[in-house]
């Protein structure tokens, strides 16, 4: 698990406490794949093949990062030079909690929450509150960020449904080639159909397009040729 003890950060218990800076990926080696957001596809398809998995929750597209472990992680923690790297990563340490009694027909709430792991009273770190227990700048910057990734993965989450919707998504199996002539199948993957989506009707296109969906469905089909990079 990515986040060991998680912990809600509130003024009261925190001022005084320090966020270590997170100067590896040493975290995400272990990792084979990640959420993708709609918003990142463009930019991500350039370096990892993006596809969607049917999860509880239903379908979700993720970053593929390698079969067995993150492939663009090297042996000192560092990623790949010049690869675009996921909001999901970037977040670390910290993620946002829901309230599980909210959101049951009215507004959700959320709180800033990070891995208890990389706070400390003494040595360097970034400050969280000021003297007098108000956020910091730092804070309020991961405060935003942490929004705009939670806004983009609730129309993620509508982008995959109207997909399963209009049935464009087909089941798949990657071959990968590893070293030593050794070949790995990836399973249980999902990508769009072409011919399905050459079928669709004008009103289905123009809402595709209108929602801002057909681009991230095209990015989605480029990325597919980098399968190759996960040997």
């Amino acid at each position: 698990m990515l986040y060991k003890d998680v912990e809600v950060l509130n003024s009261k218990k925190h001022k005084g406490f320090k966020l270590k800076e997170v100067k590896s990926f040493e975290e995400f080696k272990p990792l084979n794949s990640c959420v993708a957001l709609v918003s990142e596809f463009r930019e991500a398809c350039k370096f990892y093949p993006i596809v969607f998995m049917n999860t509880p929750e239903g379908f979700m597209p993720v970053f593929l990062l390698g079969v067995e472990r993150n492939v663009f992680i090297d042996e000192n923690g560092r990623w790949t030079k010049d690869y675009y790297i996921p909001a999901f990563v970037r977040r670390f340490p910290f993620i946002l909690v829901e309230d599980k009694n909210s959101g049951n027909g009215g507004e959700r709430k959320l709180f800033v929450g990070v891995d208890r792991r990389f706070l400390v009273k003494d040595g360097e770190g970034k400050e969280l509150f000021n003297e007098e227990g108000k956020e910091t700048e730092f804070l309020k910057s991961a405060a935003r960020f942490l929004s705009a990734y939670d806004k983009d993965y609730q129309l993620t989450v509508e982008f995959a449904s109207e997909l399963q919707r209009l049935n464009l998504l087909q089941g798949m199996e990657a071959t990968v080639k590893k070293g030593n002539d050794k070949t790995v199948v990836i399973k249980n993957l999902f990508v769009v159909d072409e011919v399905r989506l050459s079928k669709l009707n004008k009103e289905q296109v123009f809402d595709l397009f209108k929602k801002g969906f057909m681009g991230a469905v095209y990015a989605h089909l480029i990325s597919l040729a980098n399968f190759s990079k996960l040997a």
